[in-house]
């Protein structure tokens, strides 16, 4: 495709001089589009005709010069200018200046002179138009973007930082200088080390751009957090002269938790130290709750997680209306809430607001199509010029949360001196917990089972035990522990293949028809855990333990937990041939419901009742009605503390067919086991025949 031929106007008063500079154009392949002989008629002309160029003589007829004339087409319409003139005196020179010429001939001169020029001319404007336009986009994209762009000039050390840039924070454009400290200077504490760091990085060339994230102190005195991107230009060598890149603000994004658009633990933090400094400066009181929310989990494993996100952001909102505007609830997890009541004068009033929160979530919910509820436990701390730190405040209200959720649900508890020197215990119970793995602490106990019709040892209980230095812990002080450190499932699986491989091993010393069983208590965690079908088959064949004689017992609370999941489970397990025992049997609200829904092979009667035999008419009626309920269903039944003559020989009347209890034997360690299988059993004479005439109930029992 041809080029474009260049239009040119030629200003010149000598008409002989005009024609022979207009032939000469024409030689030269230029467009002469038209003449002009004074100034007024070469701007007329310029603005009709709209030139690439204009050649113009500085002495013109009329009132208006060639310089006057340049200086108004270069403001009005744009169009570059030579001058073609035989004045050569400095004063004319300087006035020439002022019109941003584009060449300056003297005349007279020849062609390729003046054919040079004008190409000169040509690119000379052209580059700057192009300049110009990149200016001009580059101005338009900073004013309209929504980030803030910067600049760093490294030879000099100087940073535009751009309009956007300096009101995204509330400044105005003269309280931002154009030094990096306007910068830096504003970044908060924490983070400005780790940002120069990535900055030092990228210049130097270590990665291939630098992208960061900080809080940078606003003009209001708050901290907003900005996400940084930036690229450096290079020399030839390799060398870093200027980086550019923009600031976004993600404080929003940073700061609120996306599902329920509360405030996140980030967010929280910041509101407490401002709530702790104006305690220091003035008397005003303000309170912290840690809130649980006890239900969400099971409704996610249950309904899924898209009915649980839909709870969740009911719960949130019922949360907020209990609540006053200038009260904060932040959300810190699944089912984790932190509210900071501001303007709380004491105890009562903290006690009161969170009483109506509690009462509030009580209400039924509606969702998908399905009523469900949910109760919550609350822990309170009331804020005071003891606390300098927000991490105080969290800690304090959470202790007294665990506290309330120890008690039972839908209760609050407020921070007192022991729940914190209680909480300081705890925490270096759990740091001597996690050792105590590394450190082989736990040893297995094995508790007795009883056939209660011929004294014969059916089996035993695995129950583990913590060997701290100095003394024995038993599971009461640390399965709590070990759950909410997420240390339950290994400490559980290290009891099974333990008592496995050692049952196992007493086993091959007995007769075969005396089959040693071994029952083990699993969590509700460890039911839901996806490798406990394929770890009870990697144990079972490494310990060469049969799996007819594994019981593995569950409560009626995990089978609450989940029952989808858990039915599963369940029947997976009975697919090995392992045995399922429902423990605790008849202390719950649904036990009757679970017996059809589950493949359950025994229950255990709990303690409590066995306690209450002999001394309660009732209590002898529910054993009874348990009894007859598991005959009926094919069920055997291990009956749980037995800890007299009197309770046994109760239960053997009834027609029990397997107890435990300390009238037998406490849990013992694999030694003591030892001694046991090698003699003959200390309850053997309660099984004597002869002994029948002098111990109750013996002649139904034998």
């Amino acid at each position: 495709m041809a080029s474009k031929q260049v239009r040119i106007l030629v200003v010149e008063d000598e008409t002989i001089v005009a024609l022979d500079l207009k032939n000469s154009l024409k030689v030269l392949g230029y467009d002469v589009v038209g003449t002009a002989c004074s100034g007024e008629e070469a701007i007329a002309k310029a603005d009709q005709t709209r030139p690439d160029l204009v050649l113009m003589d500085i002495i013109l007829k009329g009132s208006m010069d060639g310089v006057q004339a340049a200086d108004s087409i270069r403001a009005t319409l744009n169009i570059p200018v030579i001058f073609l003139t035989a004045c050569a005196d400095e004063r004319t020179l300087q006035r020439a200046k002022v019109t941003e010429a584009f060449g300056y001939l003297l005349k007279p001169f020849e062609e390729r002179e003046l054919h040079g020029h004008i190409e000169i001319a040509l690119y000379k404007h052209h580059m700057e138009k192009a300049l110009r336009e990149s200016e001009e986009r580059y101005s338009l994209a900073t004013l309209g973007a929504n980030d803030g762009l910067w600049d760093w000039n490294l030879e000099n050390r100087e940073i535009y930082y751009s309009p956007r840039w300096k009101s995204m924070l509330g400044y105005e454009e003269a309280q931002i200088g154009r030094s990096p400290d306007d910068w830096f200077k504003r970044m908060h504490p924490a983070d400005r080390v780790g940002v120069e760091k990535k900055l030092a990085q990228h210049i130097t060339g270590l990665s291939s751009h630098f992208e960061s994230e900080y809080r940078i102190l606003d003009a209001s005195g708050t901290y907003r957090w900005m996400l940084c991107r930036g690229l450096a230009l290079r020399n030839g060598n390799g060398k870093a002269h200027r980086i550019a890149g923009s600031q976004t603000d993600i404080t929003d994004r940073k700061v609120y938790n996306p599902l329920t658009g509360m405030p996140n633990r980030i967010l929280l933090m910041d509101r407490l130290e401002r709530a702790l400094k104006r305690i220091q400066r003035q008397q005003t009181a303000f309170a912290v709750v840690a809130l649980d929310v006890d239900g969400l989990r099971m409704i996610n494993d249950s309904l899924g997680y898209v009915v649980a996100d839909q709870l969740l952001s009911q719960v949130a909102r019922r949360i907020q209306g209990c609540l006053s505007s200038q009260d904060t609830i932040a959300h810190c997890g699944t089912d984790d809430f932190v509210l900071l009541l501001e303007d709380i004068k004491n105890a009562r009033n903290a006690t009161i607001a969170v009483a109506r929160v509690l009462r509030e979530l009580e209400q039924p919910f509606q969702v998908d199509g399905e009523t469900v509820y949910v109760t919550a436990s609350a822990g309170i701390t009331l804020g005071t010029k003891d606390y300098s730190r927000p991490e105080e405040l969290l800690r304090d209200a959470s202790a007294a949360m665990n506290r309330a959720k120890a008690a039972g649900k839908g209760r609050c508890e407020i921070f007192d001196r022991d729940m914190r020197a209680a909480a300081v215990a705890r925490l270096k119970l759990e740091s001597d917990f996690r050792k105590a793995f590394e450190q082989q602490e736990f040893r297995v106990h094995y508790q007795p089972i009883v056939c209660l019709r011929t004294g014969r040892l059916s089996g035993f209980e695995a129950l583990v035990r913590w060997q701290r230095p100095g003394e024995m812990v038993l599971p009461g002080d640390f399965i709590g522990l070990a759950e909410s450190a997420d240390l339950i499932v290994p400490l559980e699986n290290f009891v099974l293949r333990t008592s496995c491989a050692q049952v196992a091993k007493w086993q091959s010393s007995q007769s075969p028809e005396d089959q040693l069983t071994l029952n083990v208590n699993l969590s509700a965690k460890h039911y839901s855990h996806p490798d406990l079908v394929k770890d009870l088959k990697d144990i079972l064949r490494e310990s060469g333990l049969e799996s007819r004689n594994l019981g593995l017992e569950i409560t009626e609370s995990v089978l609450m937990e989940n029952t989808a999941t858990i039915a599963e489970t369940l029947s997976a397990i009975r697919d090995l041939n392992v045995q399922v025992h429902m423990d605790d049997f008849g202390t719950g609200y649904s036990s009757l419901s679970y017996l059809h829904r589950f493949p359950i092979d025994t229950l255990k009667i709990d303690r409590s009742f066995v306690g209450n035999l002999g001394m309660s008419e009732e209590t002898w009626k529910i054993v009874q009605a348990i009894l007859h309920l598991a005959q009926n269903l094919g069920m055997d039944v291990i009956a749980e503390g037995i800890e007299n003559l009197m309770q046994m020989r109760m239960l053997q009347s009834l027609g029990c067919q397997y107890g435990q209890g300390y009238y037998f034997s406490k849990p013992l360690d694999p030694r003591e086991i030892g001694s046991l299988l090698a003699m003959q059993f200390p309850w053997a004479v309660a099984f004597d025949k002869s002994a029948g005439r002098v111990l109750p109930f013996a002649a139904e029992a034998v």
